[in-house]
């Protein structure tokens, strides 16, 4: 379930990054500026940078699904604490009186010592 709620914010994410989005230029311009500043060439830093962009957008996705699954086991627990006054307490027998004799021994045993 995680899994497919993480793919579920991935789609949604990635509806808002591309290429005509202000927010998504100047991200793609800082990573790829920093990637040149530790010795990248300009090609392999744009590509690193939309790996570094994608790599984000899945980090986002992954906070989302999390969040979900935490309101889903949230709702769960108040569910099951309001059933709680509806249970019906069962109560066990109780156990039968044991009688004074001592348990039967083994007749191999050899006799205790008094």
């Amino acid at each position: 379930m995680l899994a497919r709620r993480s793919q579920y914010h991935q789609v949604g994410l990635s509806g808002h990054v591309n290429v005509y989005s202000p927010a998504t230029d100047e991200r793609l311009r800082e990573w790829t500026a920093h990637f040149v500043a530790h010795g990248a060439d300009t090609f392999t830093a744009g590509r690193r940078a939309m790996a570094m962009l994608y790599r984000e957008t899945l980090m986002q996705a992954q906070v989302l699904s999390y969040a979900d699954e935490f309101w889903l086991l949230l709702a769960t627990s108040i569910g099951v604490v309001g059933m709680i006054p509806f249970m019906r307490r069962v109560r066990a027998e109780p156990a039968a009186r044991k009688t004074a004799e001592p348990p039967a021994r083994d007749p191999g045993l050899p006799a205790p010592a008094d």
